[in-house]
């Protein structure tokens, strides 16, 4: 006996924990090769309902069920709707159409909607009534969150973890995969790669090999991975030397989005202008092989690579003026002042315009 049909409603998704979901799915369907042709994964942003359900019926091939994959269709119909005048529109003719029929979609399908968010106050959520029409009567069409409780869609939140929860899925991971990791070694691991959860797995596999059974410790993550917040820290400062307003903005809120806190980032581009200044001066002086830069300044060669690549995008006058400027915001973000807007408000004034120092009266 076939069992009943499968609605699989994944929100806030994170791009890795949505795709581990949608490969269990697959693997469901059994052999491998028999699966990826009883598979198909359509764009919410261009699929209609209607293409959604002619794709829902299609019969399995030598199978005995089908996938169907729907990225951002909720979201996408939930913003139709929200601008729409009138339940009478094109969208909530769809949206009607689409909640009705989920009821009849076949035993042989799994069904899989990958949605970023889905507003709870709106109609695609709570439902809403058709009104009357032709021979048509009024009709109440139930939301997502009826169908939800009364069991048509399986709903599950898929979003990454905070950094406040993100050591506690990273020690759940390392179980899971029989991995003895120390709890220090995890606080490093997540401080250095942040919440890219397909990263952080990969490094766990990584260092896991590099212990041979040992558990891994915060020395063996130092040694073995690369300090993304660095990384992050000099997308930042590239993007100030490039005068690049967007990049910088969006580098900034990956470093917030990982927890950097804003007197720590103001610290650490106040450290890498140091060493753009400290780094001009040695090529100024004839100076180019990196290694003896590292050397003499007590660097890394990595760091010491990046900043040789962005110093010829300032003069030591542009590189004077902006440390008093980040030295104006360690002051204010110190005294009072909004920490988190100060340093927009810094990084946007460091990428729009040059730096010069300003003229004094004669």
């Amino acid at each position: 006996m076939m069992a009943a049909p499968m609605i699989y409603l994944y929100l806030d998704a994170d791009e890795y924990l949505a795709a581990e979901r949608i490969a269990d799915h697959k693997a469901s369907l059994g052999d491998p090769e028999m699966a990826s042709l009883n598979m198909v994964e359509l764009s919410g942003a261009t699929a209609t309902p209607s293409a959604l359900m002619a794709e829902a019926s299609m019969m399995p091939f030598l199978s005995d069920r089908r996938l169907v994959v729907v990225r951002g269709l909720l979201e996408t119909l939930d913003k139709r709707m929200g601008a729409s005048k009138s339940t009478e529109s094109p969208a909530y003719q769809e949206a009607a159409q689409f909640l009705t029929r989920l009821h009849t979609i076949p035993e042989t399908c799994i069904l899989v909607l990958v949605d970023n968010s889905v507003d709870k106050r709106r109609a695609l959520w709570k439902g809403f009534v058709q009104p009357a029409a032709g021979d048509r009567p009024e009709r109440k069409i139930d939301g997502i969150d009826a169908l939800i409780k009364a069991k048509v869609i399986e709903a599950e939140a898929l979003a990454t973890p905070d950094p406040k929860t993100l050591p506690s899925w990273l020690q759940a991971r390392a179980r899971t995969r029989n991995i003895a990791i120390e709890g220090g070694a995890v606080a490093v691991l997540c401080d250095f790669v942040g919440s890219n959860l397909r990263q952080l797995d990969n490094e766990l596999e990584k260092l896991a090999l590099y212990a041979d059974g040992r558990p891994i410790t915060p020395q063996d993550v130092r040694t073995m991975v690369s300090d993304a917040s660095e990384e992050m820290i000099w997308n930042l400062t590239d993007a100030l030397a490039q005068r690049q307003p967007a990049k910088a903005m969006q580098s900034l809120h990956e470093l917030q989005h990982n927890d950097q806190n804003p007197i720590g980032m103001l610290s650490a581009i106040v450290r890498q202008y140091r060493m753009l200044i400290e780094i001009k001066s040695l090529m100024a002086a004839g100076q180019t092989n990196k290694f003896e830069i590292a050397k003499q300044l007590g660097y890394a060669a990595f760091p010491v690579e990046k900043a040789m690549r962005l110093v010829n995008q300032y003069t030591f006058e542009e590189l004077d003026h902006a440390m008093e400027r980040l030295l104006d915001a360690d002051v204010a973000m110190k005294s009072g002042s909004d920490q988190n807007t100060e340093i927009d408000v810094l990084v946007a004034e460091l990428s729009v315009r040059r730096q010069h120092p300003p003229v004094r009266a004669t």
